[in-house]
């Protein structure tokens, strides 16, 4: 009887040490896997080539919620100054550091971040439902400040729409974006820096901006081409801050920092 408690003593001890090691190799390989992968910045929305497209307006909503995610709402009115119908691919793209493996892997899973930092898209043209596209790219260039290495990953996701001559088209794009670290990097940057292919050079005749902050962090600042935010905030726990403009150059990038 002492020889099997004894018995069983050692297997109940052996299982431990077996499940105490998987949680440590669990947490490293948790470590190392937010290491070598990093949120960088997230892009609005432009087109691939050059149309006779003017940009109405862009409201632009983002929403830092209590759990870490932060919530993006853009609204596009676009007009067709051309007489014909213009047919373009509009996108949107969201930079991140690649992950490195001892392999390549080309199964869509892991090394290109699908899923993780971006989730629940939905594009709406002319309030209905589209089908996203999605691409990846790499290229090598320093660009970022907390950038661990040259490798960039830039992600695009696109959707194509018809607006008739003289006429304007709405698209409405909605996103969740997780894993962006902005509570350890104390910042937040979205990009309006790509290609002018718009007509007058990506410039909206309006534009509206809304941050709604309800996480544990204080916004320190907020920057976007020299321009004052309003603080209408109302209460100490939520944070609301908003910009209107008109005649805007949709270029550079604005920055949250947080305290």
């Amino acid at each position: 009887m002492d020889f099997i408690m004894l018995s069983c003593k050692k297997r109940f001890k052996k299982s431990l040490k077996i499940v105490f090691a998987a949680i440590i190799f669990f947490i490293v390989s948790i470590l190392s896997f937010s290491a070598k992968s990093e949120f960088l910045a997230i892009g609005n929305l432009k087109i691939v080539r050059q149309e006779p497209l003017v940009i109405k307006s862009e409201d632009l909503n983002i929403t830092i919620e209590k759990n870490g995610i932060i919530k993006v709402n853009s609204v596009y009115v676009f007009q067709n100054i051309g007489n014909y119908n213009v047919k373009s691919t509009f996108m949107f793209w969201l930079d991140t550091n690649v992950e490195k493996t001892g392999k390549e892997d080309f199964s869509n899973k892991n090394t290109n971040n699908r899923g993780k930092f971006v989730q629940n898209i939905k594009f709406l043209a002319n309030r209905k439902k589209a089908q996203n596209l999605r691409a990846v790219i790499k290229f090598d260039e320093n660009i970022y400040q907390n950038q661990i290495m040259d490798n960039i990953q830039r992600e695009w996701f696109a959707i194509s729409k018809v607006i008739p001559p003289q006429e304007e088209g709405k698209i409405v794009v909605r996103y969740d974006l997780a894993n962006t670290g902005f509570s350890r990097n104390k910042d937040f940057v979205y990009s309006f820096d790509l290609v002018d292919n718009f007509f007058n050079k990506n410039k909206t005749e309006a534009l509206n901006i809304n941050i709604y902050n309800k996480s544990n962090l204080k916004i320190k600042s907020i920057n976007f081409k020299d321009y004052k935010f309003r603080n209408v905030s109302k209460s100490n726990t939520k944070e609301y801050y908003e910009l209107a403009k008109n005649e805007v150059n949709l270029d550079g990038r604005l920055v949250i920092k947080f305290k």
